[in-house]
């Protein structure tokens, strides 16, 4: 019957080539490939990411690291100089630190290789998430999830930071791809690449812990095959998963006694994004000291001063916890309007920096210039309307939606940063791109529009396009890290116009003031350091090592009872700047 039906199709086409197929197949025939397509995105995405890096080759914060990325090379230097056990339970993730140092093996420190290779796993990511497109919808949504995800700034952006964001998000791609291709092929190496990928993802990005379980439910309820093959399948994923995370367990348990996949810093960052002065960002428990050199260190003191003794890593991840819970306790109303506040911030636009922010970066980068137009803002209301166009075929989809719910709630249940929040965007890429090819199926196919497609987008791109955030105040944060960062390689000139810059951006924030007087101390103006280091105590009193700085800077000056009086503050302070010792020691 079906032969009969093309002939009759072919015998009304005219004219038809010379070997007898109509022109309608002929352009069939000619139309590229799947995989050619896939691998022409996968080309713009190394050129728009070849295109960021050389662009972005003289940006202060890549000359000189910084805050987290200064502590994961720091680290990866002393795995690569031989330190690769360590003495310490893991309080960050382990697995970028330990690829950073495979890297520094082979290719030496170099910051602009680094991110080379980083951008290479960002191609590497597109074409996963084309694979797993197509296999899960189409190949027109699969292609649109790989270009998607290549012209995606913030992941082009996080591709080209020394940041673990990188790597998490090429794991993330690929234990997408792992799941869809289990789930159509349901090969048993499917299953022990699932296990395998989330567990590097939980050494790479902590909460990913939490679906480890959701795996082992899903091929034993959503894959239709034999109890015995189903079984088999999930004992494939704990095994892959075992092998990546029994290790790191035994390891911290051989350092600290106590058994641990991943980390200890749940409690710590619990308590950051859900106490009563939370305001969903991080603020670092001690203010000034927002650096992993410090993180650890006072989480540990404040706790063991708290109880009046020593605390195992796993006890004072505990006690920050109980604080945290004591908090919500405290003011339920408050942390209730707390989470509906984060939850708004993780569907917005704004991508919440760290040390480092986007918006600077695009200053100098082509590529990112595409975010004035496709951010998180324009990719939320595409995802919304794909869950909904292709919500009957939840029972092939509804992992994919655990995963989704999953990875926001745990976003919001602690605190929010861009790079924190981008696997809901890489989990949002094939919704998106099936909504996307549902909107053109809709307007050029069937000719008709709906009512409803035009609400939903209407509706979520109100609400994820509204300003939610200090928007001034975090970019003028990351100005002055610019600044500080352009200091520390030996530009003067350069950081203090970056650091006036971020105090014009937002001239509330104590601890620009802080760091632009320390630059005028490295250039030999003391007069003006003092003003800034009075300013920043005016503004924030609980700033600690500031006292002995300013008392410094009035020594340098002349004004010798003065520096006095503020090196005595400074050891009154707690924990005592013991610097402020040896300054009284030398001038009395």
């Amino acid at each position: 019957m079906a032969r009969r039906g093309n002939q009759s199709h072919q015998s009304r086409q005219a004219p038809t080539t010379p070997q007898g197929a109509a022109p309608a197949d002929t352009a069939v025939a000619h139309r590229p490939s799947f995989a050619i397509l896939l691998a022409s995105t996968c080309g713009l995405a190394f050129f728009l990411r070849l295109l960021h890096v050389l662009q972005t080759f003289e940006v202060p914060t890549l000359i000189q690291l910084l805050g987290d990325a200064k502590g994961y090379v720091d680290w990866a230097v002393r795995i690569s100089d031989g330190d690769w056990y360590g003495s310490e339970t893991f309080y960050q993730a382990p697995l970028y630190p330990y690829f950073l140092a495979v890297l520094i093996s082979i290719f030496g420190p170099s910051i602009t290789l680094i991110r080379m290779v980083q951008m290479t796993l960002g191609v590497a990511g597109v074409a996963l998430i084309g694979l797993a497109g197509r296999k899960l919808f189409s190949e027109r949504v699969g292609l649109v999830s790989a270009l998607m995800l290549a012209a995606y700034p913030p992941a082009i952006y996080y591709d080209g930071i020394i940041q673990k964001a990188a790597l998490a998000t090429f794991l993330l791609c690929a234990v997408i791809a792992a799941c869809v291709y289990l789930q159509t092929e349901r090969r048993w190496w499917h299953a022990v690449l699932v296990g395998v990928s989330l567990g590097l993802l939980v050494l790479a990005r902590e909460n990913a812990l939490l679906w480890t379980p959701l795996i082992p439910v899903w091929i034993l309820l959503g894959l239709r095959e034999t109890n015995r093959h189903r079984w088999k399948l999930v004992g494939c994923y704990a095994g892959g998963i075992a092998l990546i995370l029994l290790p790191v367990a035994a390891r911290n348990a051989s350092l600290g006694g106590e058994w641990s996949p991943t980390t200890f810093q749940a409690g710590p960052n619990f308590y950051i994004g859900n106490n009563i002065e939370a305001s969903g960002i991080y603020v670092p428990l001690v203010p000034g000291r927002a650096t992993p050199m410090y993180e650890r260190a006072d989480a540990e003191r404040l706790a063991e001063q708290a109880v009046g003794h020593e605390l195992s890593a796993r006890e004072v991840s505990q006690f920050w916890m109980a604080r945290s819970w004591e908090d919500i306790r405290q003011a339920p109303g408050r942390w209730l309007q707390l989470m509906v506040a984060k939850t708004f911030m993780v569907f917005n636009r704004y991508e919440v920096p760290d040390v480092e922010s986007m918006y600077i970066f695009r200053e100098y980068s082509v590529p990112l210039q595409l975010s004035r137009i496709w951010h998180f803002g324009t990719l939320c209301p595409l995802g919304i309307w794909g869950l909904i166009a292709t919500w009957r075929d939840w029972r092939k989809l509804w992992l994919y939606h655990l995963l989704l719910l999953t990875m926001i709630a745990a976003v919001v249940g602690f605190f929010i940063l861009g790079r924190y929040r981008n696997p809901v965007a890489i989990l949002l890429i094939p919704f998106a791109a099936a909504g996307v090819v549902d909107l053109f199926t809709r307007t050029w196919q069937e000719k008709r529009r709906s009512i409803g497609v035009v609400a939903v987008l209407l509706v979520s791109g109100i609400l994820c396009n509204i300003r939610v955030h200090e928007e001034r105040s975090l970019l003028a944060s990351c100005y002055m890290n610019m600044g500080i960062a352009a200091c520390k390689a030996g530009n003067l000139p350069s950081g203090i116009q970056l650091l006036q810059d971020a105090i014009a951006e937002f001239p509330e924030m104590a601890e620009g003031y802080v760091n632009l007087g320390r630059a005028y101390m490295l250039n030999q103006q003391p007069d003006r350091a003092a003003q800034c280091f009075q300013t920043a105590l005016a503004l924030d009193p609980r700033l600690l090592g500031v006292r002995y700085q300013l008392g410094e800077a009035l020594e340098y000056s002349g004004a010798q009872q003065q520096a006095i009086e503020q090196y005595r503050r400074a050891l009154a302070e707690t924990p005592p700047d013991a610097r402020a010792a040896e300054a009284l020691s030398r001038i009395q």
